[in-house]
């Protein structure tokens, strides 16, 4: 266990180190004092304001969360999955892989603190991982349908795409394969039990298991009052993130059109899928500085405007979702509770 454990901090430190070099790569390519001069610049109150919508927008997506999770607990509050949103968040944060670290977290903590079995919590999530899945994918097409139009995109952003639909496909498949029961989930269970020892003997009660959760996501994606809610606050969220690079915009006083902005934050969510580095860090920022020098913003104000908003979504939100973690007893890199829980889920819950 202490040889897993060390190689599981090692993996971390070395992906983090890779991520933190080519921030410091991409920030240092624009100049660092032309980015101090720019944020030199900023009004502290807009951003201020900034800060203000990415909470807010972080607010909607554990709402939107707790719409499913009331449906059958409905004494859970909205502050508690806000916290456990957070850990969440922190570990996607932590982890190379786009939003499942995180999940296992948040399947974990509804089980220790609230009691929920494991099958039921995973659907909760996969249902609001859902209802983002489809409304990224729909804004992020759109947005590069829009760069088409309006401009010319280097060969390396149709690279991106291509991942991109590589791995939205991949999404479809399993999100369909879950919903609708196809024999393929059947086949996989089978294969992970013959193929890996610590399920050896356990096939039928997967196969059990799997069926409650397929019951409880298909209710819960057929309440059409739940589903209509969760999509408004979804959308919610898209206005809010958009809404954000504006104010940051123009705290450090320059204006770009909207248009822009859906551009890049479009490819943004492409980048996010990129299993690379933890929570995408330099990726994420190279590609979005990239985009905005692309679109005519001056590559000071755009790397400017990029570290201001992970400010907070990354260092922040990881911080501060670290800290919460820890208050629940979990370590954040390398707790095995998390993983064995979601996991191990049709053996124990």
């Amino acid at each position: 266990m202490k040889t897993d454990n060390r190689k599981s901090v090692l993996k971390f430190v070395g992906l983090f180190l890779v991520g933190l070099t080519v921030f410091l790569l991409v920030f240092g390519t624009v100049g660092f004092g032309e980015i101090v001069t720019a944020l030199g610049q900023i009004r502290p109150y807009l951003y201020g304001i900034g800060i203000l919508l990415i909470i807010l927008n972080i607010v909607a997506w554990s709402s939107r969360w707790h719409l499913f999770v009331k449906l059958t607990h409905p004494e859970i509050s909205g502050f508690d999955l806000f916290k456990n949103m957070l850990v969440g968040l922190a570990i996607n944060n932590l982890t190379p892989i786009f939003k499942m670290g995180g999940e296992a977290a948040r399947v974990y903590l509804l089980k220790v603190r609230h009691g929920i079995r494991g099958r039921e919590g995973l659907a909760t999530i996969t249902s609001d991982l859902t209802i983002e899945f489809i409304v990224d994918v729909i804004f992020a097409m759109m947005s590069f349908l829009f760069l088409m139009i309006f401009f010319r995109p280097p060969v390396w952003l149709y690279g991106i795409l291509a991942v991109f639909v590589a791995v939205c496909s991949l999404l479809v498949f399993g999100i369909f394969g879950l919903y609708t029961g196809q024999k393929i989930i059947y086949k996989i269970i089978g294969f992970i039990c013959k193929k890996m020892k610590r399920f050896e003997g356990y096939e039928e009660r997967l196969y059990q298991k799997y069926e409650t959760f397929q019951k409880t996501f298909q209710k819960i994606m057929k309440n059409r009052r739940v589903f209509a809610g969760a999509l408004t606050l979804t959308l919610l969220r898209k206005a809010l993130t958009v809404t954000t690079y504006v104010v940051i915009f123009a705290a450090l006083g320059h204006t770009t059109n909207i248009v822009n902005i859906i551009i890049a934050v479009g490819i943004g969510y492409m980048l996010m899928v990129i299993p690379a580095t933890p929570g995408s860090l330099g990726i994420f920022e190279g590609g979005m500085i990239s985009v905005f020098v692309l679109l005519g913003v001056p590559a000071e104000i755009a790397a400017s405007v990029v570290f201001l908003d992970r400010l907070i979504w990354f260092w922040g939100v990881t911080g501060t979702g670290s800290m919460v973690g820890t208050y629940y007893g979990l370590d954040l890199i390398i707790d095995r509770k998390i993983i064995e829980s979601y996991s191990t889920a049709g053996k124990d819950i």
